[in-house]
């Protein structure tokens, strides 16, 4: 997620260009609908954490840039994001729905903010966390209407010295009316914000540090972070207590880049969905994980 920035201003160009096509170019998978128990596979999922990868999609140039960064659904679609834009597919991953090619608000442009971050669903509204450049100097959690992909017009500055070194990733947790961030390197704590207003509650201090987390969604009650060390750890958090323990490595080829997450439970047993970069840097796969 802090790797591609250049790639992501070249591609929101040539996408606002209209050289895209209406649907993007993947590799096969087995995504399915999502289940009709949907509900009854979060609330009865083993924590045995025996995750697995089930199947693979891969995307490639300008349709993997498109995809680069985070994900996330409503349940009948995914919304992707690039460094600056928004995309919202049918959940075979490929029909494009919708398009915000640059979608950071020219006010947060004009302070910086030119990378979006991994994104997160709540009731019809993408969040998307903004940061600016280098420097790092002007966290942003702008809102987006989920279907069109416009910005709402609402926007919440953070507080600068929970995140150092921006704002990579946000997670919506409705059930506890809570929002969560994290610094990228090396993070203590958890910071938690009320889903009303955005209005810093608390930070809750994690029982070990957690290094370059690139995404993270709500499961089961907790939280799971994917991060890009060299394992391509995927973390399972309590919000309440901060207890961290590993639900399972990835281990990916050497000079992968781990992304953003989203959780769906889908027919064909995968709950959890993660983006990564491949080593030669010009696709971009989509897994899918399950128990």
């Amino acid at each position: 997620m802090k790797c591609l920035r250049l790639a992501g201003l070249v591609c929101a160009g040539v996408i606002a260009a209209g050289s895209l096509s209406s649907t993007a170019f993947a590799a096969p998978a087995e995504m399915l609908e999502p289940e009709s128990g949907a509900d009854e596979t979060v609330a009865t999922a083993a924590a045995a954490e025996s995750w697995h990868e089930i199947s693979k999609q891969t995307f490639w140039l300008l349709d993997a840039l498109e995809r680069g960064q985070g994900v996330t659904t409503d349940g009948s679609a995914w919304i992707f994001n690039s460094n600056l834009g928004l995309l919202r597919t049918e959940l075979d991953g490929k029909t494009v729905k919708a398009r915000n090619a640059v979608a950071i608000p020219p006010e947060i442009s004009a302070q910086g903010g030119d990378h979006i971050g991994d994104i997160s669903y709540n009731n019809g509204i993408i969040y998307a966390p903004i940061e600016d450049g280098k420097n790092y100097q002007h966290p942003y959690i702008a809102l987006f209407d989920a279907n069109t992909l416009k910005y709402t017009g609402t926007s919440y500055a953070l507080p600068l010295e929970l995140h150092p070194g921006g704002v990579p990733w946000v997670a919506v947790d409705a059930a506890r009316g809570q929002v969560y961030t994290a610094q990228w390197s090396n993070a203590p704590v958890l910071n938690v914000f009320s889903l009303d207003d955005m209005h810093l509650i608390k930070t809750v201090p994690l029982t070990q540090s957690i290094d370059r987390i690139q995404g993270a969604e709500m499961y089961n009650g907790y939280l799971y972070a994917s991060t890009d060390n060299k394992t391509q750890t995927v973390y399972r958090i309590d919000p309440d207590t901060g207890s961290v323990s590993t639900a399972f490595d990835r281990n990916l080829p050497k000079g992968t880049e781990a992304q953003g997450i989203a959780v769906l439970p889908t027919a064909n047993g995968a709950v959890l969905h993660i983006l990564d970069v491949d080593p030669n840097r010009i696709s971009q796969n989509f897994r899918h994980y399950g128990l």
